[in-house]
């Protein structure tokens, strides 16, 4: 779920939408272009924010998009498919974040036997529970 590039884009265009002009005369000396809801007839500040949105879009692509083909060609770019379905937790940190849905045995024995395993036999083990004394 692209949550950061829906949310930060939002961010961004309700500057243009919302920006109000007593705040803005406050913090920045000038009100000259406020949000469009406060002036219909002045979509300037909205448009820019717009062109900061596609200049941001080309900048991350310009740079990722290079990091992110060096990475697949190294065969970094994702886990193993074994690692995945035991589970990150598992396979990188030998524990879990949650117990409701733990791994097959035979799939941490698969993963125990990998070249990315050892020391993961005993993650199921769901820690011990205190007695009704809170001992």
């Amino acid at each position: 779920i692209p949550v950061h590039f829906a949310n930060g884009i939002w961010g961004v265009i309700a500057v243009g939408l919302f920006s109000d002009p007593v705040l803005q005369l406050r913090t920045y000396g000038s009100n000259v272009h406020h949000g469009w809801f406060y002036n219909f007839s002045d979509a300037h500040l909205l448009l820019i924010e717009f062109i900061l949105v596609l200049f941001v879009i080309a900048w991350v692509s310009a740079c990722m998009i290079p990091f992110f083909v060096v990475l697949k060609c190294f065969g970094l770019f994702r886990v193993d498919p074994l690692e995945e379905e035991v589970g990150l937790d598992v396979s990188h940190h030998r524990g879990h974040a949650y117990y409701d849905d733990t791994p097959s045995a035979s799939a941490l024995q698969a993963l125990n036997d990998s070249r990315h395993g050892g020391g993961v036999r005993n993650v199921l083990a769901k820690p011990e529970e205190d007695d009704a004394d809170g001992v």
